[in-house]
């Protein structure tokens, strides 16, 4: 029997799992965040330390975007995973998965990335792929940059359940003030809201052409610096950091030799991630 990802959701035994987890919180306190082939649970005020949150995999279930494309992690010291195991919303406990989650990773940060969105696609030359089990934790990044880009694929045809736990660099302060003042304080205060609704929804944005166009209309003199500070925000599993790398790589169309001014004043000055910054200079 196929089941929903509310029965999943609401079921007894993922209810227990999440509070072994996360400690005896409301409901109130956790987000769902829907990926296109998966699902994540998280508390709603991660710290900017470790986070934790749980992967919920419908039947051939990825965590990419598409099931050969590597999400980037320069916002992860390391980070590890424990699949719990197989679901049914009507049992008691989780069956057992014996190699059926396959990590795809890559042995190097310096994985060729995708000219619209700064995801790896996966190669040979420049990846690996390992089957893991069910209950023992394994890592999926490591310090030195192995699993920097990955990906984890559900191969079976139930519904998986694993947790995650990773370890934040140090992430850098945003100030956009000395810049917003150079907008009309209305300007300011309509591109404020854009760049909060990014980090409400991340690249479901893209989804709406009409505030993205309104976006892009802002001057990018100012627009520019901007979207660089903002790609220190902290990632929630909705690919915040990847949405205004994409709005640079749209801008530098058509401004190509202002991005690319900024994006190496940047890097001297260690404004935004080196990752997101060496590709953008790479691309533009």
């Amino acid at each position: 029997m196929q089941y929903t990802f509310s029965e999943i959701r609401k079921s007894l035994l993922f209810q227990n799992a999440l509070k072994k987890f996360f400690g005896n919180l409301d409901e109130d306190n956790f987000e769902t965040v829907t990926r296109p082939a998966c699902f994540f649970v998280r508390i709603k005020h991660e710290g900017n330390k470790i986070n934790k949150r749980v992967i919920i995999f419908p039947p051939n279930g990825f965590t990419g975007d598409k099931v050969d494309l590597l999400n980037p992690h320069p916002d992860t010291r390391k980070a590890k995973v424990k699949i719990l195991g197989k679901i049914d919303p009507t049992k008691k406990g989780f069956k057992p998965l014996l190699d059926e989650v396959q990590l795809i990773f890559s042995t190097t940060s310096n994985l060729p990335t995708e000219t619209s969105f700064a995801y790896g696609r996966f190669s040979k030359k420049h990846c690996q792929t390992l089957r893991k089990s069910w209950k023992n934790w394994f890592y999926v990044v490591k310090q030195n940059g192995w699993g920097y880009f990955h990906s984890l694929v559900n191969l079976s045809t139930d519904w998986v359940v694993a947790l995650l736990e990773k370890e934040l660099t140090d992430q850098k302060n945003i100030n956009n003030e000395a810049y917003l003042k150079k907008l009309p304080h209305a300007d300011a205060q309509k591109l404020q809201g854009f760049l909060k609704t990014i980090n409400l929804v991340g690249d479901q944005i893209f989804k709406n052409q009409t505030i993205t166009a309104k976006i892009l209309k802002f001057p990018p003199k100012i627009l520019v610096p901007i979207l660089i500070q903002m790609l220190n925000v902290q990632e929630t599993g909705k690919h915040e950091n990847c949405t205004y790398f994409a709005l640079l790589l749209k801008i530098a169309k058509k401004n190509k030799s202002l991005v690319l001014v900024e994006i190496k004043k940047a890097i001297k000055l260690k404004l935004a991630p080196y990752y997101y910054l060496e590709d953008l200079k790479k691309i533009t």
